[in-house]
């Protein structure tokens, strides 16, 4: 048995064992300040809604974990909705007998003297809170390695890997005279510059400031050796912010999926995955050399990893990579769903939503009318995953879920505003696509 951060797709027996992992990556999860906490619990919680997606992405024959609290009613019951509409969609699926479940904040130590016989356990990173399951340093300081938005910054310029010009302190030199030169430089030409540090997926601990007292205030919480981060700030009037992932192995590299961000009022609400790739080979050729670096460092199984890049394209067509993931991405997950519904013959779009839990059933409804291979129109959707973990927004119980659409968006918002209750996926009503 292998265990690592495996790239799907696997013929051979597979545990997915996927919880929460990000922060302990780089800290000491017992030992958090109080938003690093409040941040590693958001994750925990929404890792849920993977762990729901990775029943459909697996076979028969493949295992999934998944958190204790998917045993109690009424989610146990949803869990099985969800696994009959993924059979109707035209997933294989991974069968209720093979849910290993495991505690919410200690997922991976619950589940450890119960591993499936299996070939391989795929992790969504290999991280500290995992060291359990995978038992390797080496693995471990090399996903630090690579995972690490510092170190890319220092050695990518040295592979002809371009990235936005970058400045790397820490929180106790951040006022000291080169430091200060450089944020004051960039703010004076861009308005603001980025500051970053180690944190979590999905841009937590990556913010955009426009003073010096800004700066030292999003950092205040944290000990005076904290690495920090400052770079140029790209003004998406110029340029488009795309992802892509790359499949890593010991022979290969290439390009998995393509995907853009979608912004509103410049707050990230999810993914325009086109039907077509809207790179040049150029473009590509650059993207490939960020694997071919990840590669040289050590990365690349026989089975294949993953490793996503955060890159910009300019308005000349240039690539600007600002970071890579070296684990499963978000995007991962929805572009191999789609893969699997209809090969990409359509344009999808893929969110992060709510939906109170009174109107869940009606959700729910909603989307098996309008099911992939079950029903035909100008649009299908499908959920892909939801978080048992009940969240309170302005008084209102709520969950989240991880919506799918594939084919006219309009068409699905017009249907979904005509059938659902106010409330029900609300990012899905500020999401204008690209031309």
């Amino acid at each position: 048995m292998r265990i690592g951060s495996f790239f799907p797709d696997q013929e051979k027996s597979t545990f997915y064992a996927m919880a929460g992992d990000d922060c302990s990556l780089f800290f000491d999860i017992n030992n958090l300040t109080e938003k690093q906490m409040a941040d590693h619990l958001a994750n925990v919680e929404l890792t849920a809604m993977l762990q729901i997606a990775l029943i459909a992405l697996g076979k028969r024959s493949d295992y999934v974990g998944l958190y204790d609290l998917f045993r109690e009613e009424p989610w146990a019951a949803m869990v099985e909705r969800y696994r009959q509409n993924f059979l109707d969609a035209g997933f294989e699926t991974v069968p209720p007998e093979h849910y290993v479940y495991g505690r919410k904040m200690d997922f991976y130590d619950s589940i450890a003297d119960r591993i499936p016989d299996v070939e391989l356990v795929s992790l969504y990173l290999n991280s500290g809170s995992n060291e359990v399951l995978h038992k390797s340093a080496d693995l471990l300081a090399l996903s630090r390695k690579l995972n690490s938005k510092f170190h890319f910054a220092e050695h990518a310029p040295r592979y002809g890997i371009p990235v936005p010009d970058t400045f790397v302190t820490t929180k106790a030199a951040l006022r000291d005279a080169e430091a200060t030169a450089f944020l004051e430089r960039k703010i004076a030409a861009d308005g603001a510059v980025m500051l970053k540090i180690s944190g979590l997926a999905g841009a937590r601990n990556v913010t955009s400031v426009a003073s010096m007292a800004e700066a030292l205030d999003y950092v205040a919480q944290y000990d005076d050796d904290m690495d920090v981060l400052l770079q140029k700030k790209l003004d998406l009037r110029d340029f488009t912010e795309m992802t892509v992932d790359l499949f890593v192995s010991d022979k290969d590299v290439r390009i998995a999926n393509f995907r853009q961000i979608l912004f509103a009022s410049g707050v990230w609400v999810g993914n325009f995955v086109p039907r077509a790739s809207k790179l040049t080979p150029a473009q590509e050729a650059q993207l490939i050399r960020v694997g071919e670096y990840a590669r040289s460092h050590g990365l690349g199984d026989p089975e294949g990893n993953n490793c996503g890049i955060d890159f910009f394209v300019g308005p000349n067509g240039e690539v600007i990579v600002t970071e890579i993931n070296v684990r499963w991405t978000g995007g991962l997950f929805p572009t191999q769903a789609i893969k699997n519904i209809n090969g990409g013959a359509t344009d999808a779009v893929v969110c992060f939503d709510i939906v109170p839990t009174a109107e869940m059933g009606a959700y729910l409804d909603f989307v098996e009318a309008h099911l992939p291979r079950k029903t035909a129109g100008p649009f299908n959707c499908i959920s892909l995953g939801f978080s048992p973990f009940v969240q309170q927004i302005e008084g209102t119980p709520n969950i989240f879920v991880w919506h799918l659409v594939l084919g006219d968006f309009a068409a699905f918002h017009a249907a979904k505003v005509g059938s659902l209750a106010k409330g029900v996926l609300p990012n899905t009503d500020l999401i204008t696509l690209p031309d």
